[in-house]
């Protein structure tokens, strides 16, 4: 399975003005597709912050996907920190200019027309809904923060992330976990090519135990979630 990290860039997301939905987007997404989500940084609009984390973030072969900050204001500042990290320059994008010009026609300002300067050997990924456009460098996907347009903008690039299929099961229990924690690490010993996950939640009838099973071989997820169920039902 392929792996990916996130970086989140927003003022916003740290103080609470918005709750970020992109990261449950992201994660969902890249599972399905077959990639698998090992970190996720969040970092303000602070430029040495940013580039610090894109740094931190690059890894060779695992993609970086890093949302937010790409807009026309002046607590905009991936662009140029994506830029400054990966040491060049920032141009005016072609491609870009010419979709801002036919979007915005005449009420386009300059300001707007900065989003247009990207770093140098950019390739766009513009949303087929939308319009609306992230761009990507090398193993680093940009795609805008506001969680609509980033869904549309990802599909541009979703193939990109297509890897192994991972299988799913779920096994539900209203047995307490402390119940069959002792068991469910033997299970998990037997069957290490199977990741299992165990989240208490809570509904009208009380505590429950969503245990998610997920690995490359169907089979092989089949039987370990047959054993949880024995672990976690008294069977």
């Amino acid at each position: 399975m392929s792996i990916a990290r996130l970086l989140i860039v927003g003022n916003e997301v740290l103080s609470g003005e918005v709750a970020d939905r992109n990261i449950t987007f992201l994660t969902r997404r890249l599972t399905e597709l077959g990639t698998r989500v090992r970190g996720i940084r969040i970092v303000p609009d602070e430029d040495d912050l940013i580039v610090e984390a894109v740094r931190e973030g690059l890894a060779p072969g695992h993609p970086l996907l890093v949302t937010g900050g790409i807009g026309p204001t002046h607590d905009d500042r991936t662009r140029g920190a994506v830029a400054r990290a990966l040491e060049l320059p920032l141009t005016r994008h072609a491609e870009a200019e010419e979709r801002l010009r036919s979007g915005y026609g005449p009420r386009l300002t300059p300001a707007e027309l900065e989003m247009a300067m990207l770093p140098a050997g950019a390739r766009l990924a513009p949303g087929p809904r939308s319009g609306v456009y992230g761009f990507v460098i090398g193993s680093v996907y940009v795609f805008p923060g506001v969680p609509d347009l980033l869904v549309d903008v990802f599909e541009a690039v979703a193939a990109d992330f297509a890897g192994p299929m991972s299988h799913r099961v779920e096994v539900a229990t209203r047995i307490k976990e402390g119940d069959f924690a002792v068991a469910l690490t033997a299970v998990a010993a037997e069957f290490p090519d199977v990741a299992i996950g165990s989240y208490p939640t809570r509904d009208d009838a009380g505590w429950m135990v969503r245990l998610i099973l997920r690995g490359p071989d169907a089979e092989r997820v089949a039987e370990a979630a047959e054993r949880v169920r024995e672990v976690t039902h008294g069977r």
